[in-house]
């Protein structure tokens, strides 16, 4: 027996690097924060984006009395807002977007080979144009060459160029979307920002407290009035038929109920919009949620409303990148029958 193997024997298992398992300060601040304060909130906003704030309790008095399904909670649940939701630091991890839970190093990682993979297929040069400066908690990372980017710019670049590649928006001279689910505005912010010729993007979202962080949000990034919203209480009034070239739906499906999703494909049907983009929650699946916990397939209510799928892809086509990344979801765009 080797002088070597005889040691390795004797010493018995190899302990980890302490690099490994010692946190430094900023590892220990992103494990255990929802948000990133590092960047102050704009003035106003700390007295602005409160609870008791008039024009959220008009919109919750406003929804409360309204008879639609769609506003039957299941992930959004009363509950739910008010332990998961901080309106100051909503770009942080809340019931609308989530930071990984892990060293921030690895995550750093992670979202650099996301960033080259979309830095790699972006034709239009977005990543460049679009910025990222951490406001509202928004968790980033700087990268030598590439400066700050994020979950919220990374994301919304591969989003718009998918669009891009299937309906070639750079090149008409106008079009207009209608954002179901619209959060606090993050697409309509970068969509606005990278198409001059976008005239028209409409947020609508069933829930009050999104309502009212959209409103704020796309005011304080002066996008109006080329980005607005329309509260669900004036969807009726406010939105007419062929007004839009394209609905989109990210993430806000999955976590509605079969009878909510049901009313949004009806108002889609009853405006004519030709377009319809989703990306949902599961990797190859369309599924609600309902108030019990129970997942119901919504695909058949999207072919009933009378739309076809015409691409469906990964949201990463890269199977290496889609692996270290973490990413399975899937982009899905349906065209309305003739």
């Amino acid at each position: 027996m080797s002088v070597g193997l005889r040691r390795l024997r004797r010493r018995g298992s190899v302990a980890p690097h302490p690099d490994v398992v010692r946190l430094t300060p900023e590892d220990h601040r992103y494990l255990t924060s929802f948000y990133d304060d590092s960047v102050a909130l704009p003035d106003g906003a700390a007295r602005e984006l409160v609870q008791t704030n008039p024009r959220l309790v008009e919109l919750r008095s406003a929804y409360a009395g309204l008879n639609l399904p769609v506003t039957t909670a299941s992930r959004w649940n009363e509950s739910a807002v008010e332990s998961f939701l901080d309106l100051r630091w909503f770009r942080g991890e809340t019931l609308i977007t989530w930071h990984r839970r892990e060293l921030p190093r690895l995550t750093a990682l992670k979202y650099f080979v996301l960033l080259r993979y979309v830095q790699s297929r972006d034709t239009l040069g977005l990543l460049e144009r679009l910025d990222e400066d951490g406001a509202f908690g928004c968790w980033t990372f700087e990268y030598p060459g590439h400066g700050r980017v994020s979950r919220d710019l990374i994301e919304s670049v591969n989003e718009l160029l998918f669009l891009e590649r299937t309906l070639s928006l750079s090149s008409r001279e106008r079009f207009s979307v209608l954002d179901i689910g619209a959060g606090y505005g993050r697409l309509a912010h970068r969509a606005v920002s990278a198409f001059p010729q976008l005239d028209d993007y409409c947020c609508v979202d069933a829930v009050p407290e999104s309502t009212f962080l959209c409103e704020y949000y796309l005011r304080r990034r002066g996008l109006s009035p080329r980005a607005r919203v329309v509260s669900l209480d004036r969807v009726a009034a406010e939105l007419q038929p062929r007004s839009f070239d394209l609905a989109v739906n990210i993430h806000s499906f999955p976590e509605c109920t079969y009878a909510a999703v049901e009313w949004w494909l009806e108002l889609l049907r009853g405006l004519e919009v030709p377009h319809l983009f989703i990306v949902p929650n599961e990797p190859d699946e369309l599924l609600t949620l309902e108030p019990g916990g129970e997942r119901r397939d919504f695909r058949p209510l999207i072919e009933e409303a009378g739309y076809s799928l015409r691409v469906s892809e990964p949201v990463v086509e890269d199977p290496a990148v889609r692996e270290l990344a973490g990413v399975d979801d899937r982009f899905y765009l349906f065209a309305l029958e003739d």
